[in-house]
């Protein structure tokens, strides 16, 4: 064995911190190329069991208050309960008819007590879930009237307000609030810092709100802080502490399929495991027949440059998404899709202009620009992206759009300026979006 020789050692010391950078250097290519999705991590998650039992224990309360209510019919407490009941069991299920029995219990309830905060704020919950915010805003605003619990009212409301693109009302509305460190007012302002285009303030927040739920101990409050907390890291790039994150989630929620299907995103957008993210959205469709599944198996298989299989998951999600009982739930998407089929961009331009009477906000006018130009008409596309956009979203869709559209009026250093911007966010966008982006700025 060789002696160990400092003085050797030292008199050499470029030499060793080269020889340091190399293999570091070597080891953090390895590290970062290495895929983040591993089957084995959420193996346990992969079964139908974990759902089964969630159904199970709101099955048993569900029966409960439903035979409560068999034996006086007119309880609105009872109707109360069991409207919320059916609102889980949609958000478990994705069956929109448990929706609307919640909201046809809420209106009974709500003719017979007309001035109850709760039910305002239930049935706003649920015009919400609906996309129904026009609606929405009305009842909180009722509530908020009212005066009762104006804490949980101010809350919802500036939620709505935001869905609707009145930031300066939701901002002044949560100035006037006292309870600033409080879980669900780290979780508005989360929202407001990220429609600003504060991501790592926002991040900042969802953390404080974290760690509010882990000193809370709830289980339900860590889960939801921690699947959206991986959104957050997702979208900032972080994609390992992303997929760590809903793992971790998972973990307090087995039957958390918004976490898994995160995971299927991971697989797909960073790994390029396309095989990995259609197996665990197949399992998904399985469990929880939602029409969003179909959309992402589109984006795959258009990716893997199958046009045909595509086209037939894109019409089985039009399909799906069409049915009235979803109200406006799936309008942006549908107006997506149908703006870039021949034949179908007046009927998109249609459903954009009634997006933006229930939901003004920037998203929806970029959704309004962007069926405006597959529509024909740049100028107005332009207009209209101008007036209402820019500088009102940093959201990588609007960008991308942004860049299009300026690039389609011969903006072309603005047009490049937007695309590369909208590039930073490819894991968010996805390959397919990524592909179009790089195509269209080697063009510039």
């Amino acid at each position: 064995m060789y002696p160990f020789n400092l003085h050797h050692l030292m008199k050499k010391p470029i030499l060793i911190a080269a020889v340091i950078l190399l293999f570091g250097g070597a080891f953090a290519i390895f590290y970062s190329q290495r895929p983040i999705a591993d089957p084995a991590d959420y193996a346990a998650f992969m079964t139908p069991n974990h759902l089964e039992n969630a159904k199970e224990k709101l099955q048993e309360r569900t029966l409960f208050w439903e035979n409560k209510l068999q034996a006086a019919p007119a309880n609105f407490v009872y109707q109360s309960k069991l409207a919320g009941l059916y609102a889980s069991w949609f958000k478990l299920t994705g069956d929109v008819q448990q929706l609307h029995r919640s909201d046809s219990l809420l209106c009974l309830v709500h003719e017979q007590m007309p001035n109850q905060v709760g039910t305002l704020q239930s049935m706003a919950a649920n015009a919400i879930t609906r996309h129904a915010f026009a609606e929405a805003e009305g009842y909180m605003r009722q509530a908020l009237a009212l005066g009762e619990n104006r804490f949980a009212s101010s809350l919802m409301l500036t939620d709505v307000l935001m869905e609707r693109g009145n930031f300066g009302d939701a901002d002044r509305l949560m100035r006037d609030m006292a309870s600033r460190t409080h879980f669900d007012y780290l979780i508005r302002e989360m929202k407001m810092l990220d429609q600003e285009g504060d991501l790592p303030s926002a991040i900042k927040n969802m953390e404080k709100a974290l760690a509010l739920a882990r000193s809370a101990g709830s289980e339900e409050l860590l889960n939801w802080s921690l699947s959206n907390l991986a959104d957050m890291y997702g979208h900032d790039g972080r994609i390992r502490k992303s997929y760590n994150t809903y793992l971790e989630a998972l973990r307090y929620n087995p039957a958390d399929l918004h976490s898994l299907k995160g995971i299927a995103w991971v697989a797909f957008s960073q790994d390029k495991n396309t095989a990995e993210a259609q197996r665990i959205l197949g399992f998904l469709q399985k469990i929880h027949p939602v029409p969003d599944y179909d959309l992402l198996l589109a984006e795959i298989a258009e990716f893997e440059g199958k046009d045909s299989e595509s086209a037939s998951l894109r019409q089985s999600f039009t399909q799906k998404a069409s049915n009235p009982a979803y109200g406006n739930m799936y309008k942006s998407y549908l107006c997506e899709l149908k703006a870039t089929d021949v034949g179908q961009s007046t009927e998109a331009l249609a459903i954009a202009q009634q997006e933006i009477k229930e939901r003004p906000h920037p998203m929806s006018y970029s959704l309004l620009a962007w069926a405006s130009l597959q529509n024909g008409e740049k100028a107005a596309a332009k207009e209209i992206l101008e007036k209402y956009v820019v500088n009102r979203t940093e959201e990588p869709n609007a960008l991308y759009r942004a860049g299009i559209i300026l690039l389609r009026n011969g903006e072309r250093e603005s047009a490049k300026e937007y695309l590369e911007s909208a590039l930073e966010a490819s894991y968010e966008l996805g390959p397919v979006a990524t592909a179009e982006i790089r195509q269209e700025l080697s063009k510039l």
